[in-house]
């Protein structure tokens, strides 16, 4: 079998490096970043030391793990954890990737939250986002800037927040289709928060029934409609009330929807743990 980084060598581009002692006290660490890699096969019994994502540019390929296999193609890459026994192949000759490796203490717990928690093959929305993103990596690793370390952190950081607004599980839309469907509804509150706003109107705005858009608000935002339309209100009233200090906290709570004083107060306190007229006098001097 032929080595693949001499392959690679030739075909793309690839960098692989040892984290300092500085840059191994990091909450992320880079190690390594490939583009436009012939990918050949690999088998590894004991599997790899760090997490390793491999997206198709180009071509199928199969992962064999846990006694599975699983095709990779096209907007789809194969995240691997640490030192779990896999192997890989192409399907379709040739079969490009771009991948890069990297650790961290917490990113097997970020990678549980985006749903993304096992070796295995995931789709996602927008690859030309991750690819430019390796692509960033590996210009990072071959940089001579003596913090290319701290940069390196970043890119990671950055690629586990990709994955949250990307990844596409089966059936389901990626974080950020979904974040583009309630658009019209977030805009809408943007625009229109010094009026009441009824969830009739907010699933109007993007076509749904409301229920569904209940459903699919608290999927993206964790909040109910109404909390985080109350949340934005307070959060406009946190603003006036620092610019317009003369303004009657009366007219502050109208201007940002609520029709009762009383029930401002109540929201405002909820969110803020004061009364609006506390906040205001805690941030006299900083506006």
């Amino acid at each position: 079998m032929q080595n693949q980084h001499d392959r690679g060598r030739r075909d793309g581009d690839f960098f692989l490096s040892t984290p300092t002692e500085v840059e191994n006290e990091l909450p992320f660490q880079l190690f390594g970043a490939g583009c436009d890699f012939y990918q050949y096969a690999i088998e590894r019994p004991f599997g790899f030391p760090v997490y390793q994502w491999i997206q198709t540019i180009r071509g199928t390929g199969v992962l064999a793990t846990q006694g599975t296999e699983l095709p990779v193609g096209a907007n789809e890459g194969m995240l691997l954890f640490p030192d779990e026994a896999h192997r890989y192949h192409s399907v379709d000759e040739p079969w490009y990737v771009h991948w890069i490796t990297f650790s961290g203490h917490h990113i097997e717990n970020m990678l549980h939250y985006i749903g993304m928690d096992r070796t295995g093959v995931y789709r996602v929305s927008e690859p030309p986002m991750i690819e430019s993103l390796i692509r960033k990596a590996l210009v990072t690793l071959q940089s001579d800037y003596p913090l290319r370390g701290i940069d390196g952190s970043g890119v990671v950081y950055q690629l586990l927040l990709d994955f949250l607004k990307y990844y596409q599980r089966e059936g389901t839309e990626s974080h950020d289709r979904r974040m583009m469907r309630l658009k019209p509804a977030l805009d809408l509150i943007e625009a229109e928060m010094h009026r009441p706003i009824s969830l009739d109107d907010l699933a109007g705005s993007v076509g749904v029934t409301p229920q569904y858009f209940c459903e699919i608000f608290k999927g993206v935002t964790s909040h109910r409609p109404t909390e985080y339309v109350n949340q934005r209100r307070v959060d406009r009233a946190r603003q006036l009330l620092m610019l317009e200090p003369r303004t009657r906290i009366s007219d502050i709570a109208r201007r940002v929807g609520f029709e009762s004083d009383s029930y401002f107060a109540t929201v405002f306190r909820r969110f803020e743990g004061v009364s609006p007229t506390q906040y205001r006098d805690m941030n006299a001097n900083k506006a």
